[in-house]
């Protein structure tokens, strides 16, 4: 961590409070023959702001003396990994410019998708990155399911209450996939909502919220479903007050369709219910 402080980098990332920060390079297609470096987050896919590392025409390194400041972070604009000094050898200049992966989606679930296995069955790329908060809104079983039951959602009370849940990251490819499995455009729509991860950062991310005219608040959930959000808040460590409040409490009814009702059962069970 010395080494990184020495170079203006930030020991954690500013987002999400990971040690996992690495350096990635590319070109930039406005400024072409120029290699660029930054600073990314190996968990939620946050990125500094990038620094000239070096020509790639003449593999000269670019190194300036100042640094800067922004409103994220203070980083200075030398190189993350090696700075030349007089005597080195000169640098090859790369063949071929690493761009890295795509950034990951950061999934904010607060329902039945806050059990990873239920989850990794629609995107099996996902990675759990701790509990967050929702502040603002309330944890609601009334949004219309195509079962006729009712199903989580986080609802815009303008209270004090908050909902609980947990942050994943995905693969940005996985993303259809989980929008056909909640239901976009029937009953549930994408949102951006700003939660309060577990280490007290504020950050954006992507959530679903039902639509008012899927809303009934007469609307009670089937036992398999209230199980699922059960299972999935104790996995991460969700407070046992929330629990007990919001998912417990709730009054549940048995879901007329037997062959569902056991098949998801079953998935419970091998959960270690």
């Amino acid at each position: 961590m010395a080494g990184a402080q020495l170079r203006g980098v930030p020991e954690e990332c500013p987002n999400c409070g990971s040690p996992h920060l690495e350096p990635q390079q590319g070109e930039n297609t406005a400024e072409p023959g120029v290699l660029w470096e930054r600073p990314r987050c190996g968990d939620c896919g946050w990125t500094g702001r990038p620094i000239l590392l070096l020509d790639l025409e003449d593999g000269q390194p670019i190194i300036t003396r100042e640094g800067e400041k922004t409103h994220e972070h203070g980083i200075m604009t030398v190189p993350l990994r090696t700075i030349v000094k007089p005597g080195d050898l000169p640098i090859e200049p790369l063949k071929k410019t690493e761009t890295g992966p795509p950034e990951p989606v950061v999934y904010f679930a607060y329902g039945s998708n806050m059990s990873t296995a239920r989850l990794r069955k629609r995107t099996p790329s996902c990675k759990p990155l701790g509990i967050a908060t929702l502040p603002g809104y309330e944890l609601r079983f009334h949004k219309r399911s195509a079962d006729k039951s009712g199903k989580c959602n986080a609802f815009a009370s303008g209270n004090g209450n908050s909902v609980i849940g947990v942050l994943f990251s995905l693969d940005p490819t996985e993303r259809a996939k989980l929008d056909e499995a909640e239901g976009v455009g029937s009953g549930y729509e994408h949102a951006m909502v700003t939660v309060i991860n577990d280490k007290g950062h504020r950050r954006k991310v992507l959530t679903y919220l039902a639509t008012p005219d899927y809303i009934d608040d007469s609307l009670k959930p089937y036992g398999w479903y209230k199980d699922f959000v059960l299972v999935g808040g104790r996995e991460h460590g969700l407070p046992p007050e929330y629990i007990a409040e919001y998912i417990q409490s709730v009054e549940a009814i048995e879901d007329p369709n037997r062959a569902r009702d056991q098949k998801q059962r079953g998935t419970l069970g091998g959960l270690g219910r």
